[in-house]
């Protein structure tokens, strides 16, 4: 590492303490994903005990790689012009773990993230890049799927390979030579795409970002103006070493926004940088945000990127930029969300995202956001709170629907995992990451629930739309209206009950549940159930982001069963 490791002096931007944009040039000093195939193999752990939580989970997980062999560092979109279709790829080991056989594993599915096809390879077209790494998965409203890889050659060097299906995800038969060649290292890039609504002259352009170790280093951009078959030569967004992961997103006019992460080895520092001219030129990069240095164990790289999101809706926060982070100020590992209103010339007071107690010692990393139609925010993250370690983790989710103000965090995996690797070629990875389309969210997570070297890509079945979720099918012994749980509340709770199978109201031919939230004045502002269900005990969630603070009531008939219990929303 570099000598320069003391703090300079402290300056103010936007009422809170930043340190100086001097940073060591050797935090990142080469690729996270490719190491020489004869490093040291660790021991192979065995199965883990597996750490249950206490928590109630009514999402459905789903194995989408389903391979004994490692995969990990997963990307996943949703079809810009198809809503039902997704595409999610990985990091694959399938053909090979000492030595390392990086490939590129995929699925797709038809219904929204329902159900997912079996995984496959996609293949290695070019035979002077017989391998490839850090897929990330990208859409243009023509409803072509794009897959940027970080792709290795015969001889060793590292190139960047896109790969372009037109079929849904299904088959990926063509690809683009984008970066590459000479003594040059290209590494960690991700990719966007312009969805704006007709404002941006730049619509379906492809950008990518990436690392590049080599010269000029630092953070580039290229883009694509004919859906992925000639890139433009490199245009510099950070120079430099000591830099890495960075994260593109658009504007609502066509603006490109860049953030990646670099610092010291005690602090941890967030970059912007900006392009009002389409990807061609870049401002200043300034340090967004900072704070202590996090300890991500789960890693050997010690790394936790930031993450960007734009609102482009039309509506109210239109223009909004969202970003996400981790860092340790509060003393351990936290997830952070800022947002400007300006096109990122000032930015807003970090918010804290997880909800867990503040200086716990527990780890919260690896945030990636996602802003969908509605300008709604979904953020998913790793989580230590219910491990004995904060090797034990979960995926979490975070979701708010008042521009990151406030925040319903949930659980997503049904089982804890221990996060190990095998060796330093496969390890777990850097990041995991999700996507946001009307009321489905579809995250995707490196997950060890298996047991040993054992990783794979697990997804959970997210609608909002669906207000009410089956949590047993098992008949209980009577009904049961519990207090809706976070109460008081601020925006969403969730309401558990129970019904038998006896004495249902019969309407017409159906028999029908009802759970309704009324006012103080009796008037009903919502009905999150009005319909036939089988026994069982059942989750509804309540969102009051688009009401006033004061006392609600909720109400369950069922049969005979009618019970009514308050709650309090206060903003």
């Amino acid at each position: 590492m570099a000598a320069n490791r003391f703090l300079v002096a402290l300056v103010f931007i936007n009422s809170f303490p930043l340190f100086s944009i001097a940073q060591e040039a050797g935090r990142f000093t080469k690729p996270h994903d490719f190491y020489p195939e004869n490093s040291k193999i660790i021991s192979v752990p065995q199965a883990p005990e597996k750490h249950y939580s206490d928590l109630p989970n009514p999402y459905t997980n789903i194995n989408l790689s389903g391979d004994p062999y490692p995969q990990n560092e997963p990307s996943v979109k949703f079809n810009a012009k198809y809503s039902n279709q997704v595409l999610a790829a990985w990091r694959d080991f399938r053909t090979g773990v000492s030595p390392a056989q990086r490939r590129i594993g995929y699925s797709y599915s038809t219904d929204g993230g329902s159900t997912w096809s079996v995984s496959q390879l996609i293949p290695a077209l070019d035979p002077n890049h017989p391998l490839a790494s850090d897929p990330v998965v990208c859409s243009d409203t023509n409803g072509n799927f794009y897959v940027a890889t970080i792709s290795l050659t015969a001889a060793g060097a590292l190139d960047i390979l896109v790969f372009k299906s037109t079929d849904g995800g299904v088959t990926f038969p063509t690809y683009s030579f984008v970066q590459g060649g000479g003594s040059n290292t290209e590494d960690k890039e991700w990719m966007a795409c312009d969805l704006t609504k007709g404002n941006s002259a730049y619509k379906n352009n492809l950008y990518v970002s990436w690392t590049r170790f080599g010269t000029p280093a630092g953070i580039l951009m290229t883009k694509s103006t004919n859906g992925g078959v000639n890139w433009s030569s490199p245009v510099q967004v950070s120079s430099g070493n000591g830099v890495q992961g960075s994260d593109p997103a658009i504007g609502p006019n066509g603006e490109v926004y860049v953030v990646w992460v670099g610092g010291t080895t005690s602090i941890n520092s967030i970059f912007f940088n900006k392009s009002t001219t389409g990807g061609a030129s870049f401002g200043t990069e300034k340090i967004i945000a900072q704070g202590i240095l996090p300890n991500i164990i789960i890693t050997s790289s010690n790394v936790t990127f930031p993450s960007i999101a734009t609102d482009i809706t039309g509506g109210p926060r239109n223009g909004y930029v969202y970003v996400t982070w981790c860092d340790s100020r509060n003393g351990d590992p936290d997830i952070f969300i800022m947002n400007s209103t300006n096109g990122g010339d000032n930015w807003s007071i970090p918010v804290r995202v997880n909800n867990d107690v503040i200086g716990n010692g527990k780890l919260q990393c690896w945030p990636w956001i996602s802003v969908n139609e509605e300008g709604k925010i979904a953020i998913l993250y790793y989580d230590s709170r219910n491990g004995a370690s904060n090797n034990i983790i979960e995926a979490w989710l975070a979701r708010s629907t008042d521009g990151g103000q406030t925040f319903v965090n949930e659980k997503l995996s049904a089982v804890s995992f221990t996060a190990t690797w095998p060796n330093v070629e496969v390890r777990f990875g850097d990041y995991i990451n999700v996507d946001y389309k009307g009321s489905k969210i579809v995250p995707v997570w490196t997950d060890l629930r298996a047991g040993g070297s054992d990783m794979d890509i697990y997804t959970a079945v997210v609608d909002i739309a669906l207000g009410v979720r089956n949590l047993s099918t098992q008949t209980p012994s009577k009904y049961i209206l519990q207090q809706n749980y976070p109460n008081p509340f601020n925006p969403a709770t969730k309401i558990k009950f129970s019904i038998t199978e006896n004495g249902k109201s019969k309407i017409g031919n159906e028999f029908i549940t009802s759970l309704k939230v009324y006012d103080v004045t009796g008037k009903e502002v919502a009905v999150l159930l009005n319909e036939s269900l089988q026994p069982g005990t059942y989750e509804a969630v309540f969102d009051g982001s688009s009401l006033n603070s004061g006392v609600y009531f909720y109400r369950l008939i069922s049969g005979d069963f009618k019970e009514t219990k308050k709650m309090l929303l206060i903003k």
